[in-house]
C-alpha cells in the first residue's frame, strides 16, 4: 500500500501561498464561484438520486464520483447545473448592483459569469465537452475528440498570444494562459 497522496498538501500549499498574495481579492471570489458551481452540480446529482455523491479532489476541480453511472438525461442536467449556478448567481448579483453599486459585487458576478462560461468550453474535462460528448451519437465520438484537440490548441495558441502580445501586467498575462495551460496539459496527458 502506497503513502498518502502529496497532492492534496500541495493543493493547500498553492492555496495558502495564493491567499497569501491576493490584495484584490480575486482568489477568493474565484474559489466562492468554484464552490457555487461545484454546488450547483451536487445538488442536480440529490435531485437525480436522493443520495449525496462521492466528491474526489484535484489540483483541477472536484470529481463527483457515481455520475457516470447516472441515465443519460440525468446525466446532462448534473453537467449543466454547475454553469446554470454560476449564470444565476451572476444574475442576481447584477440584481443587486442595481440597489447597491459596488466594485466588489460587480467583480464577483464578472467571477461567476465567466466561470459558467468557461466551463461550457467543449474542451477536455470541462462540462461543454462532456455534454457535447453525451448529446452526440456513439460514431461521432471520434471526430468531435479530433475536432475538440484542434480547437483546444486554437484556443491556446490565442491565449498565448493575446498574453504576450495584450499589453497587460505580468501577473494577468500570467493569469490569461493559466486556464488554457491546463486544459491542454490535462489533454495531451490522458493519451
Amino acid at each position: 500500500m502506497s503513502g498518502p497522496s502529496v497532492q492534496p498538501v500541495l493543493l493547500c500549499a498553492c492555496l495558502a501561498a495564493g491567499l497569501l498574495f491576493d490584495p484584490m481579492g480575486f482568489l477568493r471570489m474565484t474559489l466562492v464561484c468554484a464552490f457555487v458551481h461545484e454546488s450547483g452540480h451536487v445538488l442536480a446529482y440529490m435531485l437525480c438520486t436522493h443520495k449525496l455523491p462521492g466528491l474526489h479532489f484535484s489540483a483541477g476541480g472536484i470529481g463527483l464520483s457515481g455520475a457516470e453511472q447516472l441515465p443519460r438525461t440525468q446525466e446532462l442536467w448534473v453537467l449543466a447545473a454547475g454553469p446554470l449556478a454560476n449564470f444565476i448567481m451572476a444574475a442576481l448579483l447584477f440584481l443587486q448592483l442595481h440597489r447597491q453599486a459596488s466594485y466588489a459585487l460587480y467583480f464577483l458576478a464578472a467571477v461567476s459569469l465567466c466561470t459558467g462560461v468557461y466551463n461550457l468550453m467543449p474542451f477536455g474535462v470541462l462540462d461543454g465537452a462532456r455534454l457535447l460528448q453525451n448529446l452526440l451519437p456513439a460514431e461521432k465520438q471520434d471526430a468531435l475528440r479530433r475536432a475538440q484537440r484542434l480547437l483546444l490548441c486554437l484556443f491556446c495558441a490565442a491565449a498565448l498570444g493575446f498574453a504576450l502580445l495584450g499589453g497587460m501586467p505580468r501577473g494577468a498575462r500570467a493569469a490569461a494562459f493559466l486556464g488554457p495551460g491546463y486544459l491542454l496539459a490535462k489533454e495531451f496527458r490522458q493519451k
